[in-house]
């Protein structure tokens, strides 16, 4: 029992075993549990959206508050010491951080591709609007793996060392010259934005399998249509070009001779 818990707790079998195994069974469930669409089922995915889709909106009421100077103070000393205890953390779980990342990809793009290809078999591509939206996360995914093998491959090693024999501020503040310090600082800003990016793009790629799940009858109509009111922000051609900003910005944060080098020349 011992051995087997330990094979699950393997971050090389989670990153390249049991996340894609995942999603693999995810996807063909997401994608083969409804039927192939009827005969008089929308074609586009705009025809779909007009003929199942209700926008709701909704008005929140926007409250005022006032601020202080010494608030203000405060809120900059706690967001410094903060940004110190953050660096060094991530510097210390710096290969932890990416394994769960490489996990998270790994089980993504499994899902999106075995979703894809069962939606194919089975006829759910009506026309070239559904295989863009389904098929794209795809392309999405294999630019995050690219930035987050950049981020590792810029990474120093001996930082973690540095880390462990250091207080989260001596480290931030005595152990790091201004290049490193900013090196790290960028990178966590890059690489959190693929995470966003990562779990955005999966969310879009469920509204899309729900949308295209509506239109042949079954029991689990009401979870797709659900799902599809749930996930709707993330619907239409925005979300694609909002990814691409988005990774646009993380390569500029996490490549050293982008952002970095331009704050440090200036």
């Amino acid at each position: 029992m011992h051995t087997i818990w330990n094979l699950i707790e393997n971050a090389t079998l989670q990153a390249w075993i049991w996340g894609p195994l995942m999603g693999v069974v995810f996807g063909a469930l997401f994608a083969g549990l409804t039927n192939s669409p009827t005969v008089n089922a929308p074609v586009t995915v705009s025809q779909t959206k007009n003929v199942y889709i209700t926008k709701v909106v909704v008005n929140h009421p926007r409250s005022q508050s006032s601020d202080d100077a010494s608030g203000g103070l405060a809120l900059l000393i706690a967001a410094v010491f903060g940004l110190a205890f953050m660096v060094w953390k991530y510097t210390i779980y710096f290969d932890y951080v990416h394994d769960c990342l490489w996990t998270l990809l790994a089980t993504l793009l499994a899902f999106s591709l075995t979703a894809a290809l069962v939606s194919l078999c089975k006829g759910q591509f009506t026309s070239s609007s559904w295989a863009v939206y389904i098929f794209s996360p795809i392309a999405i995914f294999a630019a995050c793996s690219g930035l987050l093998t950049l981020a590792k491959s810029t990474f120093d090693p001996g930082l973690t060392q540095l880390a462990l024999k250091h207080t989260f501020w001596d480290f931030y503040a005595h152990s790091l010259s201004t290049y490193w310090q900013l090196f790290i600082v960028f990178q966590i800003l890059g690489v959190a934005l693929v995470f966003l990016v990562m779990v955005f793009t999966g969310v879009a790629l469920l509204h899309y399998l729900a949308l295209m799940n509506q239109r042949s009858y079954g029991q689990l109509q009401g979870f797709w249509m659900f799902l599809t009111g749930v996930t709707m922000v993330f619907s239409g051609r925005l979300w694609l070009l909002f990814m691409g900003v988005l990774l646009g910005i993380s390569l500029i944060l996490i490549k050293p001779t982008f952002m970095l080098a331009w704050v440090i020349a200036n």
